[in-house]
């Protein structure tokens, strides 16, 4: 696959309007899920809400199961932590997601449900600000992420963070899109 080529075809077809927001998000978040080789790859973005900072997600690819999946907004003083982080420094690297320091009372209540054992994010900006991050997870055991894989996850970042904003804003629905068709 050249990676590249890929994400300048998606951006394309989205600006064009060739393809809907929610197809745009389904093929993103396989996109990162191949290209990264992780078990989920998902797309999130930051809103402000009454309890502080939220995260939205817009999909998740099960690379397992090859199924997009559904899951809840996350609030809470664990997205503060994770957060905070990631305007920090750009990006999480937590090889146990359960101990690391941004993501340990984050996943607090998550990880043994889901199997999440490693988490890899990088955070993307529009206009200087933090709006959202794509995520990596490992399920069912532990993960070294390495270096070339947080390259290309902040390369697939910095292709996608513009026509990803410009989507989503421009979609009608305010309510986290539905893949479940996709």
């Amino acid at each position: 696959m050249d990676l590249a080529f890929e994400l300048q075809r998606l951006c394309a077809q989205v600006e064009h309007k060739e393809i809907a927001v929610p197809a745009f998000l389904a093929s993103c978040a396989r996109l990162i899920s191949a290209a990264v080789t992780c078990s989920r790859a998902g797309i999130w973005v930051f809103e402000d809400a009454e309890a502080g900072r939220r995260l939205r997600c817009l999909a998740i690819y099960d690379s397992t199961n090859e199924r997009l999946v559904r899951v809840p907004d996350e609030t809470g003083d664990g997205v503060l932590a994770y957060f905070h982080a990631l305007e920090s420094t750009g990006y999480v690297m937590a090889h146990d997601a359960r101990t690391h320091f941004a993501t340990a009372e984050f996943f607090a209540e998550h990880l043994e449900s889901n199997g999440v054992q490693s988490l890899l994010t990088v955070a993307f900006s529009v206009n200087g600000a933090i709006y959202g991050a794509f995520t990596c997870t490992q399920v069912g055991a532990k993960r070294e992420w390495t270096r070339t894989q947080l390259i290309r996850l902040r390369l697939i970042g910095s292709k996608l963070s513009l026509a990803l904003a410009n989507a989503t804003r421009s979609a009608t629905d305010t309510q986290p899109v539905d893949l479940s068709s996709h």
